[in-house]
């Protein structure tokens, strides 16, 4: 009976808070407690902003102005995105894709492993074949700069599947810490630009680094693990539910750009 009663407090309480409060007032300053504001971050393939940090939409609207050439900009968890796109509808859209969210408490140990590769961390090697799976997979490359120097620091973990055969790197994957980036009050990490090489044939690559991140941030006591995915990436949302993501309300505001283009303009998807 108390673990029902705990379970049902949990799901309630869930409900209120802040990346899941998308509309409606302010969110109560309990629930944003200890939490640093304004933080947006450099991914080294464009900035991340956390939007549940903004009270203003006019801040977030001058980043978007200050996006830098060949960058993708994007903000998530923004209260009431339509009053945001609403005051820049000519520089802002909501970007296709869905978020969704795999609380670590409900976690499972897989009972056996792919095997032919290995997960560990990026070092400054892999930068360049990491560019070269982006490529290839159509994703905006990332500085290389600004990946090492993001390894060094407690928001961002960058993981690389390794070929035991050939020591290539085959798969790439970004897990983003939320405690170390904005003092999370929900404890929360994320994870970003999920690649794996087309022309290997290894199978298993996507889900162990799926995998890889998840168990990195249970073990760091995080409560979950949010990601974004386009909407028609059937494959890749089979798997992501399938390792017990669901589906929550949170959406991606990005600017428009000559990257973005066919996502706002309803053209053929690349």
């Amino acid at each position: 009976m108390q673990y029902s009663e705990e379970r049902k407090r949990f799901r309630l309480e869930r409900l209120t808070t802040p990346s899941l409060q998308s509309w409606g007032k302010n969110i109560p300053g309990i629930k944003k407690e200890g939490m640093n504001e304004e933080v947006m971050i450099h991914c080294g393939w464009g900035r991340l902003a956390f939007g549940q940090t903004f009270e203003d939409h006019d801040k977030l609207i001058q980043l978007f102005l200050q996006e830098e050439s060949g960058q993708r900009d994007l903000a998530i968890y923004v209260q009431n995105h339509h009053v945001l796109l609403a005051k820049a509808p000519d520089l802002l859209f909501v970007d296709p894709s869905l978020t969704l969210r795999l609380w670590l408490y409900k976690y499972r140990m897989p009972k056996r492993r792919h095997g032919g590769f290995h997960i560990r961390m990026i070092n400054q090697k892999d930068v360049q074949r990491v560019n070269e799976i982006y490529r290839k997979c159509r994703l905006v490359e990332a500085n290389p700069d600004i990946m090492i120097q993001n390894q060094f620091t407690p928001i961002f973990n960058y993981f690389v599947a390794e070929c035991s055969e050939d020591g290539e790197i085959i798969g790439t994957i970004t897990g983003i810490d939320h405690k170390a980036a904005f003092n999370d009050p929900e404890n929360g990490a994320s994870f970003w630009a999920l690649a794996v090489d087309p022309e290997r044939r290894t199978r298993g690559v996507g889900r162990a680094l799926v995998r890889a991140v998840a168990e990195y941030y249970l073990t760091r006591g995080r409560s979950y693990l949010d990601l974004s995915v386009l909407y028609d990436n059937k494959k890749a949302i089979a798997l992501y539910k399938a390792l017990g993501f669901e589906q929550i309300p949170v959406y991606s505001i990005k600017r428009k750009n000559h990257i973005n283009e066919v996502f706002y303009t309803g053209g053929p998807q690349p």
